[in-house]
């Protein structure tokens, strides 16, 4: 257990911290954005991706359209959509694809990423900066909320995958609170068929 308690205190101290530094003013976009758009596109690889579908998930339980890059039934996207886009690294193929391609069709492209100066960058309207260690070593970051011996205990993009499951989360907290819905109009939405 000794382990576990210390990893699950570093990860919540450094998302409590992390989020704390999110510009205020991208979010309020990124809600605009999403509640204005006619669908939403989610993409993201490997955790960034479950971390998108479960983000997806609560945004259909509240009654947007929303797709999920990769899906079959994924339709075409367009410039009344948008597009969000998780890459910790900024860097991720198949994400900064997405993102191209979303920017190509005059959709509005939202980026959850630690590097805003990535090549994910290029493609943001919006830009959310989750501020972690990825997959990259940390001499990348300099930044007193990533000093730590969190290596051994939180690997690769753990502590950027983990708060931006924690920042999502939040975000339907927040989207429920401005539409007036509780947990039972999300409940009306959720698979009948499991």
């Amino acid at each position: 257990m000794e382990h576990i308690k210390k990893t699950v205190e570093n990860i919540t101290k450094h998302a409590l911290t992390v989020i704390d530094k999110i510009d205020g003013a991208q979010v309020d976009q990124m809600i605009t954005t999403i509640q204005n758009a006619k669908s939403v596109f989610i993409v993201g690889s490997g955790r960034s991706e479950l971390i998108g579908k479960a983000f997806a998930m609560r945004l259909m339980h509240l009654g947007f359209v929303v797709y999920v890059i990769g899906d079959v039934t994924t339709p075409a996207i367009d410039n009344e959509d948008c597009l969000i886009a998780i890459s910790g690294s900024g860097e991720t193929r198949t994400v900064t694809l997405a993102a191209g391609t979303a920017a190509n069709s005059g959709a509005t492209v939202i980026g959850i990423t630690a590097t805003p100066s990535s090549t994910l960058g290029i493609y943001l309207d919006v830009c959310v900066k989750i501020e972690s260690k990825t997959k990259t070593p940390w001499k990348h970051y300099t930044s007193a909320v990533l000093k730590g011996d969190y290596d051994d205990l939180t690997p690769m993009g753990t502590l950027f995958e983990d708060t931006t499951h924690l920042f999502l989360d939040g975000l339907i907290a927040e989207f429920m609170a401005r539409l007036g819905k509780k947990e039972d109009d999300l409940k009306r939405r959720h698979a009948t068929i499991e």
